[in-house]
């Protein structure tokens, strides 16, 4: 989305809030996040994998964002960190210029070849709280193609591809992954909220701007649906989507390495798992791939308390497990 001379990247529509007081942002539009769970609906203002993208052209540009509660953001020329700033509840503000060394960092990204322009001023939004943008002054112009990766990675999820216990917003897996694949994210994960709607498949599977996805599925589920009510809904998910885009990748990700398995009493998450496992098979389609979650976490140190969610280590080994069996994937087929 363009927006003010800026692209608001990851962003399907800004909204205003009762009281008017800046906009919301939203990562889907406003008619399906209200048509999905109460989880969903919520999330779905949270910015996760959402960046303010710009070139500078003036001497600085000055942002006003708020968060429900305090949170991180990042500053970012192209691929190297500038920043970072605690964005609390009452406007906070975040003035950018250029780094006088940004000369020496378009010469190290060219040579490198990394995958975002020096030029490039990305400002990474906080993940894990509703963000409210107010102000973006200052002379700018939004993103050339050229300047951004060729490739776009699409991630469907719970709140582990959302980012929760990531902290900072390029912590999580999926940014992580796409870090380590040097592309650019759409990350789609709703924490508590990944219960594989129709009407979720039905827009991804129209969306056309990624390149390959991963579809995070069953954590969100495993309490208060049926494997029956599961599996059906997996399904439609997967059908709709890879029909859809027969020719584009797609991995299918159980559940990942959480309490259950430590428990011997507990059988719904080997269903689950088993289900993802056949719905992929059962659809004999080229490019299109199981993923066992305890492939991806291996280590249960790389869990938080509570057995289920990702520590910050834990966020990386998915995500560097993740990004070679997506490369060796995509080789192969």
């Amino acid at each position: 989305m363009i927006y003010n001379n800026v692209e608001l990247y990851n962003v399907a529509e800004l909204l205003t809030p009762e009281e008017h007081a800046g906009k919301l942002l939203s990562r889907i539009p406003n008619d399906l996040r209200l048509s999905l769970n109460q989880n969903a609906r919520l999330r779905a203002l949270y910015a996760a994998g959402c960046e303010i993208r710009f070139n500078l052209i003036g001497d600085s540009a000055r942002i006003v964002l708020s968060c429900e509660e305090p949170s991180i953001a990042e500053v970012y020329q192209g691929t190297f960190q500038i920043s970072w700033h605690i964005i609390g509840t009452e406007p906070t503000e975040i003035r950018v210029s250029l780094p006088q060394n940004i000369a020496f960092l378009e010469k190290v990204t060219k040579e490198k070849d990394l995958p975002f322009d020096a030029r490039l001023t990305r400002i990474i939004l906080p993940h894990n709280a509703r963000t409210r943008l107010f102000t973006i002054e200052g002379e700018t112009s939004p993103p050339r193609r050229d300047q951004t990766p060729e490739k776009r990675y699409l991630a469907y999820g719970s709140s582990i591809t959302h980012g929760a216990r990531s902290y900072r917003p390029t912590g999580s897996y999926a940014m992580r992954t796409a870090w380590l694949l040097g592309v650019d994210l759409l990350n789609l994960g709703f924490g508590g909220g990944a219960h594989c709607e129709p009407q979720i498949a039905d827009y991804i599977a129209e969306l056309e701007d990624w390149d390959f996805a991963t579809l995070e599925m069953g954590i969100n589920m495993l309490g208060g649906f049926s494997t029956e009510e599961f599996k059906n809904r997996v399904e439609y998910l997967v059908k709709r989507i890879v029909k859809a885009h027969p020719n584009k990748p797609v991995f299918c990700i159980d559940l990942f390495t959480f309490a259950d398995d430590f428990d011997s009493s507990a059988k719904k998450h080997k269903e689950f798992r088993r289900v993802v496992r056949e719905v992929v098979k059962n659809l004999h389609m080229p490019k299109l791939f199981h993923l066992d979650g305890r492939r991806l976490l291996k280590d249960v140190s790389g869990l938080t308390f509570d057995l289920v969610h990702p520590t910050p280590s834990g966020m990386e080994e998915i995500a560097k497990n993740l990004s070679k069996i997506i490369l060796e994937k995509i080789k192969q087929s």
